[in-house]
């Protein structure tokens, strides 16, 4: 698996590609906890492939630290995964949907 880390305003955008490991569900929770918790945070998992299942929840349990997080791109096989396990998230389609959702952006009135 590798991740991509970029702002977009005051979004973290975390662009996850490639297949989840074992070894890396502990280093990717770290960061999960250690630097992206309490931060707005969207994940882009367009490019992440479908392994055990049990890398796949500990992966979202992981996102699931981050009480702002948000999903985009989120195959169906993971989809059905997520519901089967009782994992809920905040899901999108697309990045600026997200990025947009009432719960991130922060809209100055005057």
């Amino acid at each position: 698996m590798q991740a991509k880390f970029y702002e977009v305003g005051q979004v973290t955008v975390v662009e996850i590609k490639g297949r989840i490991e074992p070894d890396q569900n502990k280093p990717f929770r770290d960061v999960c906890e250690r630097k992206l918790k309490g931060r707005k945070v969207v994940f882009c998992l367009e490019g992440l492939s479908f392994t055990a299942s049990a890398n796949i929840t500990t992966f979202f349990e992981s996102i699931n630290v981050i009480p702002e997080a948000k999903v985009v791109g989120l195959q169906h096989d993971f989809y059905r995964l997520l519901e089967l396990k009782g994992i809920n998230m905040k899901t999108y389609t697309t990045l600026s949907d997200a990025i947009r959702s009432d719960d991130l952006l922060d809209l100055k009135k005057d």
